[in-house]
């Protein structure tokens, strides 16, 4: 029977919780039954003791305290090593989402283990015949529930945040690509038929895995751990594409001393030409498991429409789509591009660049970007420099090229920029 239980979540809000000194009443508010592990428990025990007794609430103090309370030595490790992997962690969390979920299972558990224990009391009954064992069963099943159920009266923790909280927060960028990608983005790309978007977004994965800038090939981070869920092509053709990238990322990378990533290990597939239903439970758990393993912080997932089994033009199939997609980048804190289709219609220019189904998809992204032919290419069947058309607005400035065409040496990107401007903007940014 699942545990009804989330570790990430429960570890998020203790991590905040630590970091955070306005939130201390909420913790001390909070039931010590959201929790489900002993070493959560007693981090959060030992964080309110620290408060009532008026002690410091640094991570070392918190830990020494908690140490003391564990029961083994292997348990004292346990919480101390847990304590440190919260350090720099939790100060711009928003932790309501994670508390509402934590309050939520932990709802779930109590009407669980009530049914169960009523369970356990007609079973024994019907083996005496005790009648009155299961009037007893009944009463306290419903004065548990009732208690379950009854609203609880606001309290100061209820209160929305306030301005100046707000105002009080640090806020930076977490960079995945620096001015142009931050981690939990969403980003849609679409294209017509033979602009390369495909390769495009194989183009990023790989670039961010290797820590380069998506379209100078110059290093700009560390290596990133990348996940790529394909749910229309065959691995044959996911192998060739991805091949030829290798090859010319690594030889990128040579020319310029850049290391080369351990590519067996940052890069990770789910191939599933015959497309993933993420709103049948089954299927998405197994999605899940696949990111939980990975802890990637990019994927590239798609195309949007192969991804329900209802047809993504219902906006409350599109909404379940977005939901399912949204849980998993919040919890586990990576940024997302979506590969999306475009309508067919007008010809050429006149043609939309936004993604086929529900308006909602038009909303739901931070950025929303399209591949069309650039001018005096519009004949070739594979142009060789196309327009990186925006047909939702960002939310952010970031820096995005205008133009891509192709490299032509086999140590350039498949898609460069072709615009000179941004080459010296990216200059004074001390990106060239």
């Amino acid at each position: 029977m699942s545990e009804l239980n989330d570790l990430g979540a429960e570890a998020t809000v203790l991590a905040a919780g630590l970091a955070q000194r306005g939130l201390i009443k909420t913790m001390v508010e909070l039931d010590p039954g959201v929790f489900t592990t002993p070493i959560h428990q007693i981090i959060h025990t030992a964080l309110v003791d620290c408060f009532r007794a008026n002690d410091p609430r640094d991570h070392s103090t918190v830990s020494r305290r908690a140490m003391q309370m564990a029961a083994s030595v292997h348990q004292s490790k346990a919480v101390a090593e847990s304590i440190m992997n919260m350090l720099g962690k939790g100060e711009d969390y928003a932790i309501g989402f994670y508390l509402d979920r934590l309050n939520h299972l932990h709802t779930l558990r109590s009407v669980r283990d009530t049914a169960l224990r009523l369970v356990h009391a007609t079973e024994e009954v019907a083996e005496t015949e005790d009648a009155e064992m299961l009037e007893l069963g009944i009463d306290r099943a419903q004065e548990e529930l009732a208690a379950v159920n009854r609203t609880a009266s606001p309290t100061e923790a209820d209160l929305p945040m306030s301005l100046d909280e707000l105002l009080g927060k640090k806020f930076t960028h977490d960079w995945l690509i620096p001015d142009l990608l931050e981690r939990t983005d969403r980003l849609i790309l679409t294209g017509f038929e033979g602009t390369g978007k495909s390769y495009l977004v194989a183009q990023m994965v790989m670039t961010i895995a290797a820590g380069m800038h998506p379209f100078l090939g110059t290093r700009v981070s560390d290596h990133n751990q990348v996940l790529v869920i394909d749910a229309e092509n065959s691995e044959r053709q996911t192998g060739r594409r991805y091949r030829m990238l290798r090859e010319r990322i690594t030889r990128l990378a040579d020319k310029y001393s850049v290391p080369v990533p351990d590519w067996s290990k940052m890069v990770r597939f789910v191939i599933r030409p015959e497309g993933i239903a993420l709103n049948d439970p089954a299927q998405m758990k197994r999605i899940e498991r696949a990111i939980a393993a990975t802890q990637p912080k990019f994927v590239a997932l798609g195309p949007l429409y192969r991804l329900h089994k209802l047809d993504t033009r219902d906006e409350q199939a599109a909404k379940e789509l977005t939901d399912a997609i949204d849980r998993l980048r919040v919890k586990y804190k990576f940024a997302v591009v979506c590969e999306a289709h475009v309508a067919h219609g007008q010809a050429g220019s006149q043609r939309l660049l936004r993604p086929t189904g529900s308006s909602l998809f038009l909303r739901w992204p931070e950025f929303g970007f399209g591949l069309r032919p650039a001018q005096g290419t519009e004949s070739e069947q594979h142009p060789s420099r196309v327009d990186l058309a925006t047909w939702r607005g960002g939310r952010e400035e970031r820096m995005w090229p205008s133009t891509l065409q192709h490299g032509k040496e086999d140590y350039q990107l498949p898609w460069q920029n072709g615009d000179p401007d941004y080459y010296d903007k990216m200059r004074a940014k001390g990106y060239l």
